[in-house]
């Protein structure tokens, strides 16, 4: 039977108690420390408070009954580096390679604010110290809500996983505070937009690659592993067949939804024949300079090209991703149904109807790109007189 010893330390009275806990994965006898409840001012430890007994008695209770035995007495951070390491989630399946990377980002990005204590001491008071401490490192640049919602869902993957594992009891992450930092650019570009750019532009690479984002709806992930191969020209379709990750890793597109044939417009057909001038025919669409089996780097494509020509026209960039934004509007403006819309956004939720009794249509899709493709010819016409 546990009794414990109960002592103040710094500003916290702690109980101490010998248990059987998990540590490097295996189960060990070892001295453990409970937090029970901050120090008053009006105490010197002479003497043990009643409701400190009290909780300390709640909980070796547990201990005494078998209860809470067992759990993680490593800290937090040498679970994280395990979790990491095994790349193993919650349900027992491998993360993906580009999951476990940017979660060892996030990880890197709060590590040096973790406090040193074992994962099942954590409560949500220390999550919300973590996030006010990262919140003051960048008061002078925030970070994008995104960034900081990944870091708030990493922490909580975490935390389930350990909860599953019983080397906690419940998930601190849960009910901590929400972390919001600089909204992230949501811009469309508008056809007028889309002109002006590529007048600006005036590279036959750029020019074809922002025609794919504005008249396909493709994601730049999933245009940069484009092969010709994948451009059926009798039937004037691009065959969607794989997706590049943010590390450049080759992988199945996002979604079921993803992996589908997408209609080429006149308008894309016109600009990828321009582009075939100038390119092997072969390896890669978009590939990297005089190597036509190797990826294309848009980064480099829009640093070294396409902003210094926007910024000397007094243009705004919003990013690559702002085309496809503006298609969807465009469409969402020309009466074109939500349901073509997802369809060639190829988002994976669609109505319940749809979902389980019908399939895309590729006749449709083309229609709706060739009503907003005729709204950019008339625009581009317009622009020209002037």
């Amino acid at each position: 039977m546990q009794s414990g010893h109960i002592r103040m330390n710094g500003r916290w009275w702690i109980l101490k108690v010998r248990e059987w806990v998990k540590k490097d994965g295996a189960r060990k006898r070892l001295d453990t420390y409970k937090k029970l409840r901050l120090v008053r001012h009006n105490e010197n430890g002479s003497g043990i408070p009643g409701d400190v007994q009290a909780l300390a008695d709640l909980e070796l209770a547990k201990i005494n009954v078998g209860q809470g035995q067992g759990q993680s007495a490593d800290s937090l951070q040498e679970y994280i580096e395990q979790y990491l390491a095994t790349g193993v989630g919650r349900d027992g399946r491998r993360l993906e390679d580009s999951t476990v990377r940017s979660y060892r980002k996030d990880f890197n990005t709060i590590k040096h604010l973790i406090p040193d204590i074992q994962v099942r001491q954590f409560r949500t008071p220390d999550i919300n110290r973590i996030f006010k401490a990262l919140i003051e490192e960048d008061v002078d640049d925030y970070r994008a809500t995104t960034s900081y919602r990944n870091i708030r869902n990493f922490l909580s993957g975490v935390f389930r996983c350990a909860v599953g594992e019983g080397a906690i009891d419940f998930n601190p992450v849960r009910d901590a505070m929400v972390l919001r930092g600089n909204d992230s650019d949501t811009h469309a570009y508008t056809f007028e937009e889309t002109y002006k750019i590529c007048q600006a532009v005036a590279d036959r690479t750029a020019q074809a690659l922002f025609m794919v984002l504005a008249f396909t709806g493709l994601r730049r992930g999933e245009i940069r592993p484009l092969r010709w191969e994948d451009y059926d020209r009798q039937n004037q379709v691009l065959n969607v067949r794989r997706a590049v990750d943010e590390y450049g890793k080759i992988k199945e597109p996002k979604t079921k939804a993803s992996k589908a044939p997408v209609p080429v417009v006149s308008i894309v057909k016109r600009a990828l024949d321009e582009h075939l001038k100038n390119n092997s025919g072969d390896g890669f669409i978009f590939h990297a300079p005089e190597n036509s089996q190797t990826l294309i780097n848009f980064g480099h494509l829009v640093l070294d090209v396409v902003r210094p020509r926007l910024e000397k026209a007094g243009l705004a960039w919003h990013g690559l991703h702002a085309f496809r934004r503006g298609l969807n509007t465009a469409m969402k403006d020309l009466g074109v149904e939500e349901s073509t819309r997802t369809d060639i956004m190829r988002h994976e939720h669609r109505h319940v109807t749809d979902k389980h009794y019908g399939k895309p249509s590729l006749t449709q899709m083309r229609a709706a790109l060739e009503k907003a493709e005729a709204k950019y010819k008339a625009i581009e016409k317009k622009m020209k007189r002037r």
